[in-house]
């Protein structure tokens, strides 16, 4: 588990500046998390500077949103996201037959050691960046991060308007430490765009 108070995350040093980067559970249309862990969330974040994906400001009451559905217009579903919502719970029914799945673990998971299992089984799977980005754009026929061609996709947007969000309001806050809260799949990304900065820079959201 990495280290990064005050919960595992990673840490960026940008000038005098630290990051620290925390990929957290959260809802999906496949899963609830229980009130227990947000509010355990909520406990250990508290009296720090905080930015963090739209989902959880409810949780934390100090926390600045990235606003990333205003920004990108993700707060208007269309045909498609219907849908995709539709498959994911007929997909989740048959889920639930399968009491050791990862999903069945999150929907029970209460204690912080519950996180801390299911976080390590994630983290398994997430590629190392910047193979995890690179690949995507390949199979796009999009290019690379250092070279990108046409538009790149938007998880891939999303990680940059992020890092872009988090130095930006840092530096507007003239804040020394600045935790930012995403979801899992986020931190690794994230880490590596702050980490790059002239790369960050030159990518377009």
């Amino acid at each position: 588990m990495d280290s990064c108070y005050p919960l595992p995350g990673k840490r960026i040093n940008i000038d005098e500046t630290s990051y620290f980067v925390h990929g957290l559970v959260h809802n999906s249309p496949l899963v609830s998390i229980s009130q227990d862990f947000k509010d355990f969330v909520r406990n250990e974040f508290r009296g720090y500077d905080l930015i963090c994906e739209d989902g959880f400001v409810n949780w934390i009451e100090n926390a600045t949103s990235f606003n990333e559905s205003s920004y990108f217009k993700l707060d208007k579903p269309n045909l498609f996201d219907i849908f995709k919502v539709l498959a994911l719970m007929t997909y989740s029914k048959f889920i639930k037959r399968n009491p050791s799945s990862l999903i069945q673990q999150v929907q029970k998971m209460k204690s912080p050691e519950d996180f801390y299992h299911i976080r390590e089984e994630l983290f398994k799977n997430y590629p190392l960046e910047p193979f995890g980005m690179n690949s995507l754009l390949l199979k796009l026929g999009n290019g690379n991060l250092e070279s990108p061609k046409r538009d790149i996709p938007l998880c891939i947007k999303r990680y940059v308007y992020e890092a872009k969000e988090s130095l930006k309001h840092a530096k507007e806050k003239s804040l020394k430490e600045l935790h930012i809260i995403v979801g899992c799949a986020h931190e690794l990304p994230l880490e590596y765009l702050l980490k790059n900065q002239e790369l960050l820079n030159g990518l377009k959201v």
